[in-house]
């Protein structure tokens, strides 16, 4: 709302509170497809992949190993 005051502008912001707000439509990401990626990106997010799933081996082998799985070994 812009309103004029002694021949000054006046610019006023009205702030409403999302629950008070009327519903917006919602964004939904079908038929998008398949976003396009760099050679470097997809390198990068497969990197990613096995280093997780190589962390994922260690923390379940660590898990066994601290249940007794693999017998008792000198540390």
């Amino acid at each position: 709302m812009i309103a004029l005051k002694n021949n000054r502008v006046v610019e006023e912001i009205i702030v409403i509170h999302p629950l008070f707000d009327k519903p917006e439509q919602k964004h939904t990401g079908e038929g998008l497809g398949m976003m396009p990626m760099s050679k470097s990106v997809r390198v990068c997010l497969l990197m990613l992949r096995a280093y997780l799933i190589f962390m994922f081996l260690l923390l379940g082998f660590h898990v066994l190993d601290l249940a007794g799985t693999f017998g008792h070994h000198v540390h």
